[in-house]
């Protein structure tokens, strides 16, 4: 950077909307949604397990060292380097370093988007509002996760696909290489580059511009070239492939999983996505002319995805939303300014800055960061997982009691589980890619309690259950007598079978079994207490 273009980078100035957009998200996010952000389901507490185990071992995982239904079994981690980076953040900082990273990367997808936009000549006013809505529309999947790293890949390649065509090899080829190393999501990469192509193509099938499109076939065609085979560039080569397809395949999986359903248009977040896309239907019908092939596609392929998978939703608003203000803009800028404000914006986004803005942000929220997410004396940001959401007391207990043996878990719970209480193999956890279908079968029989569920008990020696108080399979089992309630608080029941000795090490201060009914309806108290 030449100091020309520091100084013009670094001027006083107003901020810029993506300057605006990411102080507001990376502050917001990490402070103001760290209960959803980190505390949704138990893969970040799994992420962060693997992420330590590399960091421990000095080496990636190659086989299963966290279950005793698949112990030694081929791992592919198709996540390991967003793993490292999320372990990394929570050894400087703790569950607050792990928030504030995820914060700076949505902070940075929606700066990216909106940047988008103003670099192709929309109006600054429709910039900020499409880019309010696709944050609106993505909200809802701002989890501490790997895929965040996909946000801000996926803004990326839009930048390189919707622009006029240069040599594509290297840049197409060193973001899916790095892509392809921190998250799976780059086959929605190669889906975008492919549509961007075949769009291309049907222009050009179509007549129009012959040669614009000839050249513009020939640049997507080198592009989705060199994104496939730079992702190749993994440490597992192409069994990283072979590994997410079969994933894929996996039906029964997505059909339980509630991420990969379709949207229940009661809920909150369909609904903002169901207006998004209506808006998005009414001003496309308004519009005299239709978007480009390549654009159209994508516009058409985002609705799809979306209404198969809710997860999907988020992709719609980085994509789809963005390139229908791209072929709106010109009818926007024709409706009415009243009292000038549309106006009044562009005239301050011409003079706004963005990197005096952004950079000291950064560096407060790192500070923030490193201090455990202590602002002096006052917790910003929580440094544990909600005892409320996760069974903390039960595992605590557990741990301090050296509970021994194969244990059964509540399937949300297999992540903490695995970080919490390292020493416990565990039955499964949201890694359903590796565990497979006949697993998640399995455990989806024994949490039902569908016929020849004690039969799987059986055939994987469960001795103990970590379980929702309020499930019905711990009231079905204490029924029988051959299983006795170790622990029980108003979250979690711990479970053992009655022929399993306890080591008494903690000297438990109660020995008489109790009824889960019996457990506290509020609090967090374990049914027994331990000596201090």
């Amino acid at each position: 950077m030449t100091p020309q273009v520091f100084r013009q980078a670094f001027r006083p100035g107003p901020p810029s909307i993506p300057a605006v957009v990411f102080v507001i998200l990376a502050a917001v996010v990490p402070i103001g949604l760290q209960q959803p952000l980190l505390n949704s389901d138990g893969d970040l507490a799994r992420h962060l397990r693997h992420g330590r185990y590399m960091l421990d071992h000095g080496a990636l995982i190659r086989h299963d060292p966290f279950s005793f239904t698949r112990p030694g079994a081929p791992f592919v981690g198709f996540e390991y380097g967003s793993q490292i980076f999320y372990s990394l953040a929570e050894r400087a900082g703790g569950l607050p370093g792990v928030a504030v990273l995820a914060g700076l990367l949505v902070g940075l997808t929606y700066a990216l988007l909106a940047r988008f936009l103003l670099r192709r000549g929309v109006d600054p006013l429709l910039a900020y509002l499409t880019t309010l809505m696709a944050a609106l529309v993505g909200a809802g999947h701002w989890l501490a996760r790997p895929h965040l790293f996909s946000f801000v890949a996926v803004m990326l390649l839009l930048e390189l696909l919707d622009r006029e065509p240069h040599k594509p090899f290297l840049p197409f080829a060193a973001l899916f290489a790095v892509w392809a190393n921190v998250h799976g999501g780059f086959l929605y990469g190669w889906i975008l580059t492919g549509l961007y192509l075949a769009g291309s193509i049907g222009e050009f099938a179509l007549g129009c511009a012959r040669a614009k499109w000839a050249a513009r076939v020939r640049y997507y065609s080198t592009a989705l070239m060199a994104a496939v085979s730079a992702t190749l560039l993994n440490p597992h080569g192409i069994g990283l492939h072979r590994h997410l397809f079969e994933f894929l395949s996996q039906q029964y999986v997505f059909d339980n999983t509630a991420e990969f359903t379709s949207p229940d248009f009661h809920e909150v977040g369909p609904k903002l996505f169901l207006g998004a896309l209506l808006i998005c239907i009414m001003a496309l019908s308004a519009k005299g002319n239709r978007p480009s092939l390549p654009r159209l596609l994508v516009i058409c392929a985002g609705t799809a995805l979306s209404l198969i998978a809710v997860r999907n939703m988020s992709l719609f608003g980085l994509t789809a939303l963005p390139l229908v203000a791209l072929h709106m803009d010109e009818a926007w800028r024709r409706l009415p300014d009243p009292r000038g404000v549309r106006g009044r914006f562009e005239i301050t986004a011409r003079a706004a800055t963005t990197l005096i803005w952004t950079v000291p942000t950064t560096l407060l929220m790192l500070a923030l960061a490193l201090s455990h997410g202590l602002l002096g004396s006052l917790k910003l940001i929580d440094d544990r997982f909600d005892a409320t959401v996760f069974p903390v007391t039960a595992v605590q207990q557990a741990r301090v009691a050296h509970l021994q043996g194969h244990l059964f878990t509540e399937f949300a719970w297999g992540g903490y589980v695995d970080y919490a209480w390292p020493e416990q193999k565990i039955f499964i956890d949201g890694g359903t890619d590796f565990f497979g279908v006949e697993l998640f079968r399995e455990y989806s029989k024994i949490t039902r309690m569908s016929p020849g569920w004690r039969e799987l008990l059986a055939k994987w020696d469960i001795s103990l259950l970590l379980l929702p108080r309020n499930a019905p399979l711990p009231h079905e089992l204490v029924r029988d007598g051959r299983w006795r309630t170790w622990y029980c608080d108003s979250l979690a029941v711990v479970i053992r079978r009655a022929d399993t000795p306890l080591d008494m090490t903690p000297a438990l201060a109660d020995s008489a079994d109790q009824a889960i009914d019996r457990c506290p309806e509020s609090g967090s108290r374990p049914m027994r207490r331990t000596d201090e």
